[in-house]
């Protein structure tokens, strides 16, 4: 990396100020050296709710381009608060090669507004050579500044040799989501610029993880217990003891377009103690967003990662927060309404002689508002059963399973076929090949079998497994690289789904069966007995 020098220090309000003229002078600079005009852009990219992503690919002539962005550290704690980094990348989606001598625009804002309505934390132009660009960040108060060199002819700060710039400033200071809006100005030379209203544009909303951390009483013991939210910050975090009852709330914007018009996903993680009997101890949970229950690939239970732990995952893909934001908006709508047509009546009896001008507040729905959600113990009857749908922990992921012979059988060859979705997809990875590791543990957590570098072609596989004995397995889906054909891994979604297997389990109609065939054995037990008995007493 270039050291710092003092007299490349930038002001960042001076900065601000400056950038905003940036487009008139590439405007002149496009008299002045060759344009790229064959280029037609009409794609914006998205992505929501992850530290890292490579966004779909946008049109730039005969090649298609996407962005790798990735926000590092994931999570932020008072031990890594003091380094940072944020990452680009551009790069042929058909080829995988990186793009040499790109100009980034890149602009930065927390939440989900707009950086043309809020002032952006970080607004400016930055070039690599190789193309590969590594801001690294010193999180601090106060103003922002870059060190480095800039560029003579565009005043963009040129990376050192690795791809490398410092910044130190108000950047990466929070948890929570953050908007990045990259545009490209210059590719494969220097001085071959876009025009600016046809600069290739990505948007990405990825989130920095923040870990509140309590210690709360229940029964005259204090339990230590961490919740780390992966989306945005949280508020009104209470734990109910009486019941007991965590709850938290996250801000969230229910607008339907913008969650329809990109990916999107929420990842909260409790991390409950185990010595915490009857709450961190159990296998099943209540868990609930804005009062709707969530199950299957939305919530997974981890009881094996951390050995005093047991981590809860909410996994709220696209599809549930599509459900979510529908009734949100619904239930505002309609509130809206009863409130317009009460302000309506009232002024309609208190103005009657001007209720022809009333003019009726507006039906709009404030989108902004907050994702609650609620953590209770499983009061039912709890049941350990093969697990059938299993998220990764990064929720990226997850694996549908499904086992051959059913029940499965001690000692016996068993085949389980096993294939892997995105978070909202009905149908596989589409064109990838997954390669993964599969570990089998026994009840006392001692890994049995274990096949590593296992290929899943198309995101699908199916493995011959035979278990020991009669017992409860833990299982892990260890995922180590997507692969498309002619491309080099994405290890973006890397990530370790787990779940169980039941050795011997009925089917649930077996089971069923075989509860009413105790039922009506016990009912014709009971009246055997019963005609016993007043045969003998009528002897």
């Amino acid at each position: 990396m270039l050291l710092p020098s003092p007299n490349t220090r930038v002001n960042y309000g001076k900065r601000h100020r400056t950038v905003l003229v940036y487009g008139s002078l590439f405007t002149i600079a496009l008299m002045l050296v060759s344009p790229i005009e064959s280029y037609l852009l009409t794609q914006k990219a998205y992505a929501d709710g992850l530290s890292v992503e490579n966004l779909p690919p946008a049109s730039v002539g005969n090649r298609q381009l996407s962005l790798y962005l990735k926000v590092n550290p994931p999570i932020l704690t008072t031990t890594n608060g003091k380094s940072a980094y944020m990452q680009f990348r551009l790069f042929d989606a058909v080829t995988n090669q990186t793009i040499q001598h790109v100009t980034y625009l890149i602009t930065v804002t927390r939440g989900t507004g707009s950086s043309t309505t809020q002032r952006p934390l970080l607004v400016d132009f930055f070039h690599a050579h190789n193309g590969l660009l590594t801001l690294h960040v010193e999180p601090q108060p106060g103003t922002l500044t870059v060190y480095g060199q800039q560029d003579p002819f565009l005043q963009s700060w040129v990376a050192d040799p690795g791809g490398n710039i410092l910044i130190r400033g108000p950047l990466l200071l929070q948890g929570g989501l953050y908007h990045f809006h990259v545009e490209i100005f210059t590719i494969d030379n220097d001085r071959t610029l876009f025009v600016p209203q046809q600069a290739p544009k990505f948007d990405a909303y990825l989130s920095v993880g923040s870990v509140y951390d309590m210690n709360e009483l229940y029964q005259n013991h204090k339990y230590n217990t961490t919740l780390i939210s992966y989306y945005n910050q949280l508020n009104n975090l209470k734990y109910d003891p009486s019941r007991p009852m965590f709850t938290w709330s996250m801000p969230f914007d229910y607008n339907i377009t913008r969650i329809k018009a990109q990916p999107i996903f929420v990842h909260e993680e409790m991390r409950l103690p185990k010595a915490w009997k009857g709450f961190g101890d159990l296998t099943q949970f209540n868990a609930t967003v804005n009062g709707m229950p969530l199950s299957g690939r939305s919530l997974a239970i981890d009881p094996f990662s951390f050995p005093n732990d047991t981590v809860v995952h909410y996994l709220v893909n696209k599809n549930d927060i599509i459900r979510i934001a529908n009734a949100f908006n619904a239930n505002h709508t309609n509130a809206s309404s009863k409130s317009t047509a009460s302000a309506a009546a009232n002024t309609s009896r208190s103005n009657s002689e001007t209720a022809s001008s009333f003019d009726p507040p507006s039906k709009s729905v404030n989108t902004t508002a907050a994702m609650n959600f609620a953590l209770t113990p499983f009061t039912g009857v709890a049941r350990v059963s093969t697990s059938s749908d299993i998220p990764t922990n990064t929720g990226s992921i997850h694996a549908a399973l499904s086992w051959s012979p059913n029940p499965l059988v001690p000692n016996t060859a068993s085949k389980v076929n096993i294939t892997f979705y995105d978070p909202t997809g009905t149908a596989p990875l589409t064109g990838m090949n997954v390669k993964y590791n599969l570990i089998i543990y026994n009840q006392n957590n001692q890994p049995i079998i274990t096949k590593n570098n296992l290929i899943a072609k198309g995101a699908t596989d199916t493995q011959s497994i035979t278990f020991p004995a009669a017992q409860t397995y833990h299982m892990q889906v260890q995922i180590t690289q997507l692969v498309k054909p002619g491309q080099t891994p994405d290890l973006t979604r890397n990530g370790v789904a787990t779940g169980y297997v039941v050795v011997p389990e009925f089917p649930s109609y077996l089971t069923v069966s075989l509860v009413m065939a105790a039922m009506i054995g016990a009912v014709v037990f009971m009246q055997s007995r019963k005609k016993l008995f007043y045969a003998r007493d009528t002897s």
